[in-house]
């Protein structure tokens, strides 16, 4: 408001006059300029507009001294007259339409529900009750009060003592499970020391798909208590926060209604303040679909950050309603159900699937293994590469199971199958069998891709490259040995290795952190192959580009998972540990 009043300051000269057959017009209460029935500071800032000849007024109802003019003066009433109102109105309109709208001023609670019967342990020093998540009087009210049950107790996360919380919170939260999008609410908090009143999307292990606990992800919007001109965002991605930043409103959240929002992007957040971008973060942001939730809770031993809890009760935070827009990258939106569901299509009982954007059915070459289709693909029987691959190739570790093409690691179990050491000639017995899945066609430049989960073990390697070289014979000639890499080493699958062979030399290896374990979910890997350079992503995010020489010969696309041997400083002693497999969901090309 006070960055709106110097603004307008410089336009005492602008003014504009309103005429009589606009003043005959005038229908609704002075001040109300965008004649939404309410007056607040969007009525300000669209009286800034008109002043800067931006656009004109609805009504003449910006004429707060009635001198037929429009001027800053107006302005300066039409301040005054706000900040000095006893009403709560209303601010921002939701933006509809939406994917998910919850209009609680309807009594519509839409898809929420209010948490009931549990507390979250340290540092909410409440347990939720339905009866304080409750829609009254046109608004959702979530309320502080005391404790009046006794046999709810929690675990203090630090030290396990018996956690009894000394009051009960509201919360409410959604049964659907959501992706990225534009999330916003209107709200006016609480003022109070060691109170918090929230907006944000959580998932964590309390969420179980298919026996496995969902990753801590979560991204917040917070107002606490002992400062509402201010409010603290943060997220936290596999339970790692850190991200905390203070934006400073411009007006006190507990007074009146504003809006809160934030737009999740695979690779950033950016928050909102009535329709207002107000920060900004990029990097490894979360990944996971979650539920849509607000509450409000007293903080226990988190005096350094909220001020110490002066137990005044009751205490409400008033919600009217929130608005989720799906993002065109986006997930719709699930329920936990149907994302078991989701899961065991996806890959078995093999974890959550794919969660990071979907595969590209429009590509000029789409293996589809989630369908049970290996499209161009077929699997190595009956050879070995010799060394360093400690395996032979067979059909039977190459196979489509349970939607998913399971390249596997086995025991070795034909001793019929020999190779050759490429550095001293002798005979190569292989210890164990492998799994190997290639192309019958060539392919060249444009973008190659793959949704994958690698294996965690020392002394494996899990794969997704282009290949071709001597044993590829074109009209009597044999081609150059040209690759390019993706290979997650068992050792640490927390970094994926980048490389490239052009006629037979190597040496570009690069070492790209994910910022994620590759062994605990599918995650997209891929690369843009052209004439100068080559291109990596991971998720859909550049991750590392090179240039030079790079391979210009057309090539087969391969994956393997094979156990390396007389190569321990690359990928640490194999300890024989079998059978070990990689999952992969499918693989696209796109011609460019």
């Amino acid at each position: 408001m006070k960055r709106m009043m110097r603004a307008a300051s410089i336009l005492c000269a602008a003014v504009l006059t309103v005429t009589g057959a606009g003043l005959s017009a005038v229908a609704g209460m002075r001040g109300d300029v965008n004649q939404d029935g309410a007056l607040n500071a969007n009525d300000a800032y669209k009286l800034v507009s008109v002043l800067l000849a931006k656009e004109r007024p609805y009504t003449a109802d910006a004429d707060m001294n009635g001198d037929r003019k429009i001027d800053a003066r107006d302005l300066a009433l039409l301040k005054h007259e706000i900040l000095n109102s006893s009403t709560v109105f209303s601010g921002r309109e939701p933006d509809l339409p939406a994917d998910m709208y919850a209009n609680f001023r309807a009594g519509e609670a839409g898809d929420f529900f209010a948490s009931d019967g549990w507390t979250n342990g340290r540092p909410f020093d409440c347990y939720w009750t339905k009866n304080n998540a409750e829609i009254r009087n046109n608004y959702l009210e979530l309320s502080i009060d005391r404790n009046n049950d006794r046999s709810i107790t929690g675990s203090d996360y630090e030290t396990g003592e018996t956690w009894y919380p000394g009051y009960s919170g509201g919360e409410f939260r959604t049964k659907m499970y959501y992706h990225y999008g534009y999330y916003e609410t209107s709200m006016q908090a609480i003022r109070n020391d060691g109170v918090v009143s929230s907006f944000f999307t959580y998932t964590g292990p309390s969420d179980v798909i298919n026996g496995k606990e969902n990753p801590w992800d979560e991204i917040d919007i917070e107002i606490l208590g002992k400062d509402t001109t201010k409010m603290q965002i943060n997220y936290y991605r596999e339970g790692k926060g850190g991200h905390e930043q203070m934006i400073d409103l411009g007006f006190d959240a507990s007074e009146s209604f504003h809006t809160y929002g934030f737009d999740w992007q695979p690779d950033k957040i950016a928050w909102y303040v009535d329709g207002r971008k107000v920060g900004e973060m990029t990097g490894d942001m979360p990944k996971t679909a979650s539920k849509i939730m607000m509450n409000a809770w007293p903080g226990r031993k988190v005096d350094d950050w909220l001020r110490p809890y002066n137990g005044n009760t009751p205490l409400t935070a008033r919600y009217e309603w929130v608005t989720y827009k799906k993002a065109s990258n986006g997930d719709d939106p699930h329920t936990l159900e149907e994302l078991e569901e989701i899961a065991k299509q996806g890959q078995g009982s093999q974890g959550q699937g794919d969660q990071t954007g979907g595969m590209n059915a429009n590509a000029t070459m789409v293996s589809n293994f989630s369908a049970g289709q290996a499209g161009d693909f077929f699997a190595s029987d009956g050879w070995t590469n010799g060394r360093p691959f400690d395996c032979y190739w067979t059909k039977d570790n190459a196979a489509i199971r349970n939607n998913v093409l399971e390249l596997s690691i086995n025991q070795n179990n034909n001793r019929s199958i020999t190779g050759t050491d490429y550095e001293t000639g002798a005979t190569w017995y292989p210890g164990y069998s492998g799994g190997e899945f290639r192309t019958n066609n060539f392919y060249h430049y444009g973008y190659y891709e793959t949704s994958m989960k690698a294996i965690k073990n020392d002394g494996i390697v899990s794969s997704f490259f282009t290949y071709t070289g001597p044993s590829d014979v074109i009209n009597g000639v044999e081609n150059p040995w040209d690759e390019i890499d993706i290979e997650i080493l068992g050792k640490d699958t927390t970094k994926v290795q980048l490389n490239y062979y052009r006629n037979g030399q190597g040496g570009h290896e690069y070492m790209y952190d994910l910022g994620f374990d590759a062994s605990q979910d599918f995650h997209r890997y891929g690369f843009d192959w052209q004439s100068d350079h080559i291109t990596w992503y991971v998720d859909g995010k550049e991750a590392h580009t090179m240039w030079g020489d790079i391979p210009k010969t057309p090539s087969k696309i391969m994956m393997n998972a094979w156990p390396g041997r007389t190569v321990d400083e690359w990928l640490k002693a194999y300890n024989g540990n079998t059978p070990l497999t990689a999952y992969y969901q499918w693989v696209t090309y796109n011609r460019q």
